[in-house]
C-alpha cells in the first residue's frame, strides 16, 4: 500500500541531488558545448543583461511572442493538418484563456485536449508551450538566484532558454518517452478506433477511444 508513494519521495530525493548539480553546471555555463550548439550559443548571447532594462524586458517580450504564435495556431486549428476529425476553432474568449493560462503555467482550462484539439495544434500549441512555457519559469528562477549570490550580471535570457531546453528538458523528454515507449503507451497519428471495455462481454460494450500525438 505504501510502496508507490514511499518509492516515488525516495525516487524523487536520490535524483535530486545529481540533477540539481547538473542544472546549476549548465545554466552557470560550465560545460563545453559542441560544435554545432556553440555556434546557436554565440548567436545567442547578446552579453550580460541587467534586471530592469534587459532580462525582464526579453522574458516579456518573449512571454508576448509566444502569446501571439499560440493564439494563432489555435485560431488557425480548422485550416490546419493533421485534423482527421474536422475539428472547429474554439470560442476567442476560450482560445485568450487558454494561450494565457499555458504561458503562466496554470493550466485552466475546462475542456479535454483529447476532445478539442487536432494534432497539429496538440503538437505545434501544447508540446511548444510544454517546453517553452515552463522554460520561461526556470529562466526567471535562475535569474533570481543570480541576484541573491550577488552576481555581476543576470545573465542573459536568451542563451538560459537554449540551456534549459536543449541541455534540460529535450534530454529529460527523450528519455521519460522511451520509458512510455517500452511500457507499451501509444504514439499514433491514428483518428480514433472502437475498445472493448471492461463491461461484461456478454453486453457488447464499446467505447470510442480518441488518439492523440501527445497527452496533457
Amino acid at each position: 500500500m505504501w510502496l508507490l508513494p514511499v518509492s516515488i519521495i525516495v525516487f524523487t530525493i536520490v535524483i535530486a541531488i545529481p540533477v540539481s548539480r547538473y542544472m546549476a553546471k549548465i545554466m552557470d555555463g560550465k560545460y563545453k558545448a559542441s560544435r554545432i550548439f556553440g555556434w546557436f550559443e554565440k548567436h545567442l548571447d547578446s552579453g550580460p543583461q541587467n534586471w530592469k532594462q534587459q532580462y525582464t524586458v526579453a522574458l516579456l517580450v518573449f512571454n508576448t511572442v509566444l502569446f501571439v504564435y499560440g493564439y494563432i495556431v489555435l485560431s488557425l486549428q480548422p485550416w490546419m493538418p493533421l485534423n482527421p476529425r474536422g475539428l472547429g476553432m474554439l470560442a476567442p474568449s476560450t482560445i485568450f484563456n487558454t494561450v494565457i493560462s499555458f504561458i503562466t503555467n496554470t493550466n485552466i482550462q475546462y475542456y479535454s485536449g483529447d476532445v478539442a484539439f487536432s494534432n497539429f495544434t496538440q503538437i505545434f500549441f501544447c508540446v511548444a508551450m510544454f517546453f517553452l512555457s515552463a522554460a520561461v519559469g526556470l529562466c526567471a528562477l535562475t535569474a533570481i538566484i543570480r541576484a541573491l549570490r550577488s552576481d555581476s550580471s543576470l545573465g542573459n535570457f536568451f542563451l538560459d532558454m537554449w540551456r534549459v531546453v536543449v541541455y534540460l528538458f529535450l534530454p529529460a523528454a527523450f528519455v521519460i518517452s522511451l520509458v512510455f515507449l517500452v511500457q507499451g503507451m501509444p504514439m499514433t497519428y491514428q483518428n480514433a478506433y472502437q475498445v472493448s471495455t471492461l463491461e461484461p462481454a456478454s453486453m457488447g460494450t464499446t467505447d470510442t477511444m480518441a488518439s492523440r500525438s501527445s497527452r496533457q
